[in-house]
């Protein structure tokens, strides 16, 4: 009797789980996260992308707005004449001190150099070459963008503008660049750039007073190995990608000669070790062949095709990889040591060969077209890549496409 109702109430009372039990329901549970996990992957991909895609907007409706204002497109900074006449057509009251320090800015020489040959503070800036690359096309997009003083003749330095003395500085000249600094607090600007993700260093006081290397400035240069530190910072869509960039149609094709060659316009950074890079890209319409077949120079080949907005401007972000591209010129390394490559909106490839005689056709066989490039396929070249199955260009954002990223915009 006893022995019944012991049995009785194991029966009744036994809990848990067999070990079939349990495979099955992890069994269920892996399937269901199978489904969904990637499900929830494609939705925060896709919202991440808009959100791309708005700020891109956000920023593209900034240019036009600037336009409206001021009209012209701002300049990107590869070309100093350019710059000049926007300034003085912009500004036709603005005192020849800021040109000239705009000019200091952006020559070749170290802000805080005045002991080279020539010196930084030379009668004439202008006796110091323009480096193009001084203010390049991702911080153009912050200096036109985020706001100029209201006064008439010092846009740059005047209240709000985007520099300010360094604090305690005893009689600055208002042409040396070394006593400035970035202004966070700019006036009227076009875009309201996210702080947080800008390139910028604020002024430590725990490292003392202020002073040239401990100021409000940019930090790009450091960050992506491509010169010295300034005042000039760049935009990024995305924390650790590559910054926003800008090319105004006027200085598309626009080169500098240097002990190198000539090198076109264009941006690009390191990114451990590998170039990571980005150009104007040209459309899918031809120029008519040269004259005199070939070409005979580099900016003679780059006018045997059409850009895209050939009368404004264009603004291309890298898509969620943070990457532009790995292939800027001829050889995929240093872009600025062999013939320029472009790439053109449908996926396709031009080099600035100087020795083509046709803007179609083979490159190799007398025209400008690369046959082994297309949809932005680059697994045919012989040349390393950041990626080797997959071109970083192709899911980068531009203001010209109608649809999210260039691969998309591929029929």
């Amino acid at each position: 009797m006893i022995k019944r109702m012991n049995n009785q109430r194991s029966e009744t009372h036994r809990s848990g789980f067999t070990l079939v039990e349990l495979l099955v329901v992890i069994t269920i549970i892996a399937a269901i996260a199978g489904l969904t996990i990637p499900a929830v992957g494609v939705v925060m991909k896709t919202v991440r992308m808009k959100a791309m895609r708005a700020e891109m907007s956000n920023i593209e409706g900034g240019i036009d707005s600037y336009y409206t204002k001021y009209g012209d497109y701002p300049p990107d900074f590869s070309n100093w004449n350019i710059v000049k006449r926007h300034y003085l057509k912009i500004f036709p009251d603005i005192a020849q001190s800021e040109l000239d320090l705009l000019y200091r800015l952006c020559d070749v020489r170290i802000d805080n150099d005045n002991t080279s040959n020539p010196p930084q503070m030379t009668p004439n800036p202008q006796s110091i070459a323009w480096d193009p690359t001084a203010m390049d096309r991702s911080e153009v997009l912050v200096w036109s963008l985020g706001g100029f003083s209201a006064d008439p003749q010092y846009p740059f330095t005047g209240p709000g503008g985007p520099l300010v003395t360094i604090p305690n500085t005893a009689n600055p000249a208002p042409d040396d660049p070394q006593y400035y600094e970035y202004n966070p607090t700019r006036n009227a600007p076009e875009v309201n750039f996210a702080p947080d993700r800008l390139s910028i260093v604020n002024y430590n006081a725990s490292l003392g007073a202020r002073s040239f290397t401990n100021r409000n400035m940019s930090n790009d240069e450091s960050i992506y190995s491509t010169g010295n530190a300034d005042v000039f910072p760049s935009y990024v869509l995305r924390d650790g990608g590559a910054p926003t960039v800008y090319f105004d149609a006027r200085t598309y094709n626009s080169f500098v000669t240097t002990g190198s060659g000539d090198q076109f316009n264009g941006y690009a950074r390191l990114v451990e070790g590998e170039w990571d890079s980005i150009r104007p890209v040209y459309s899918t319409t031809s120029n008519n062949p040269p004259t005199n077949p070939p070409y005979g120079s580099r900016f003679a080949a780059s006018q045997g095709w059409q850009f895209m907005n050939p009368q404004t401007y264009q603004v291309l972000s890298p898509g969620l990889d943070g990457l532009y591209s790995d292939v800027a010129d001829s050889d995929g390394e240093d872009p600025t040591n062999a013939n320029p490559a472009y790439f053109q909106v449908n996926g396709g490839m031009i080099v600035l060969d100087p020795t083509a005689n046709t803007p179609t056709g083979p490159l190799g066989s007398g025209g400008l077209q690369v046959s082994a490039v297309q949809k932005f396929d680059v697994t045919g070249l012989p040349t390393p890549s950041l990626k080797a199955s997959q071109n970083p260009f192709r899911d980068n954002l531009a203001n010209f496409l109608d649809q999210g990223t260039f691969y998309d915009a591929l029929d």
